[in-house]
């Protein structure tokens, strides 16, 4: 036969707990430790979270110092040689071509054939090659550099006779002096 409980007592708390099995008060136990123990983890986590956003703050201003560097500029030391070099290239750069140009064009007449002109700036000269009928012309045209204000000094470094032309003209070399570059 099976026990049949009857109960008319009225449903309170007392009474629940009182019927309540001791399966269910251990899942309660079970339950609640599993509670305490994610509010105790969760407290841990926050804490660590406090103290990293502390020190994140400690730390953000060395971090940015670092990759916001000062531009320290290096002063940039230039050797004896690549100064020459520099002084030679703009010496080049201001020569007087205008006015070498324009004492060469008044003074050269038309019995002669420039045929190159090459300057040298560190000596503030020129070196011509040139062609002329003959050697009286060749004379002439040195003396009418002469005359050119622009130059100082001028003469004959190299001629000859071209044998193999019919005409048989005199080439010459010569060299014209300025006084300085900014005339």
């Amino acid at each position: 036969m099976t026990i049949n409980r009857i109960d008319f007592a009225p449903p309170t708390f007392a009474r629940t707990l009182y019927r309540t099995q001791i399966r269910t008060w251990f899942f309660i136990c079970i339950g609640l430790a599993l509670c305490a123990s994610a509010i105790v983890i969760g407290l841990q986590q926050q804490h660590n979270i406090d103290a990293n956003k502390k020190t994140l703050q400690l730390l953000t201003p060395q971090l940015n110092a670092r990759n916001n560097p000062k531009t320290v500029r290096k002063k940039s030391t230039i050797t004896e040689t690549q100064a020459n070099a520099v002084n030679t290239a703009i010496a080049q750069l201001n020569l007087p071509w205008r006015d070498v140009l324009d004492a060469m064009e008044s003074a050269t007449p038309t019995t002669i054939a420039l045929l190159s002109l090459e300057p040298d700036a560190r000596r503030n000269a020129v070196k011509g090659i040139a062609e002329a009928k003959d050697s009286d012309d060749m004379v002439r045209y040195i003396e009418l550099l002469k005359k050119e204000d622009f130059f100082s000094d001028i003469f004959i470094t190299m001629h000859e006779i071209n044998q193999l032309d019919p005409n048989k003209p005199v080439r010459f070399q010569f060299e014209a002096h300025w006084q300085n570059a900014a005339s």
